[in-house]
């Protein structure tokens, strides 16, 4: 018997790996997640769909949480499990709220 969500959870596996082999990125932020499932799949995904599936799938890792100073805009990150990821320095004009 297949897993609910099962293809879905392949092709955001399948959208790491692809991040990871071309531009050598071992975390992708919520929306890059987002952007190449919609532009990748037939259906696409919503936001409430992904975060659950991120969040309650063992083989995505939450690494943090970064807050644009002075706004109420937030980016998380993930990665795969298994994946050795250093530790990242928020980009100018960011700071990190939250880390695993």
């Amino acid at each position: 018997m297949t897993k609910k969500y099962g293809r879905l959870v392949g092709n955001m596996e399948k959208c790491f790996r692809v991040h990871m082999e071309s531009t050598d990125v071992d975390e992708l932020s919520f929306r890059q997640i987002k952007e190449w499932l919609n532009s990748n799949t037939k259906n696409g995904v919503t936001s409430a769909r992904l975060a659950n599936l991120l969040r309650k799938r063992k083989q995505f890792v939450y690494q943090r949480t970064e807050r644009k100073v002075g706004t109420n805009v937030t980016i998380s990150y993930w990665a795969l499990d298994g994946v050795d990821t250093s530790p990242k320095e928020p980009g100018c004009g960011w700071v990190v709220v939250k880390e695993k």
